[in-house]
């Protein structure tokens, strides 16, 4: 039976997701902005360079955003230096989008950086939790979303979303926040 504070809970998530999303993004920004970029910048750079070499359809399906939207982000990155394409010609309609060695860079840098907000998010909180609240989140995901399943294992696909069970053995990224590999080295030194 539903208590007074579940539904109060209840109604205001939607809007806590709002204030958590909207604060993430606007301090995803902040690493990014001395660069002209925004946090949809970011992500698509982070994809890049967990998945190199994609194009413009399987960029789009990767971050399960819109392919008009992915067209924008790819030429601005494109004009900042950040990508760049393989056509063959400036008329070809194959092509595959790569980072350039300052996209990559840039890349490593905002991964880094939401290393550490993310570190300064969850202080305080024992690895545990952390860990217990990203399984939650994403069976969360699960429950809400009928199709995720479906749109994971589609054959076209291969969306952001499967890195969250596994870290892929291409990433060249520490993926685990270092404050909590830090506190996993610190326990072990202290036996």
């Amino acid at each position: 039976m539903a208590t007074h504070e579940d539904t109060y809970w209840n109604s205001f998530l939607p809007m806590f997701f709002d204030r958590m999303s909207a604060t993430m993004r606007k301090n995803t920004t902040r690493i990014v902005s001395p660069y002209g970029l925004t946090s949809a910048h970011s992500f698509y750079l982070i994809a890049l360079n967990l998945q190199d070499g994609q194009t413009m359809v399987q960029l789009s399906r990767f971050l399960d955003l819109d392919p008009a939207n992915t067209n924008r982000v790819v030429k601005t990155l494109k004009e900042k230096g950040f990508v760049y394409d393989n056509r063959k010609t400036e008329t070809s309609k194959k092509y595959s989008v790569h980072l350039t060695d300052s996209g990559r860079d840039l890349a490593n840098s905002i991964m880094t950086g939401l290393t550490d907000l993310n570190n300064s998010y969850f202080e305080g909180i024992p690895r545990e939790d952390v860990i217990m609240m990203r399984n939650t989140l994403i069976k969360v995901l699960q429950n809400m979303d009928s199709d995720l399943d479906k749109y994971i294992k589609y054959e076209l696909s291969d969306p952001y979303y499967i890195y969250l069970h596994a870290v892929p053995e291409n990433i060249d990224f520490v993926m685990i926040p270092r404050r909590l590999a830090e506190d996993d080295y610190c326990a072990q030194k202290k036996r």
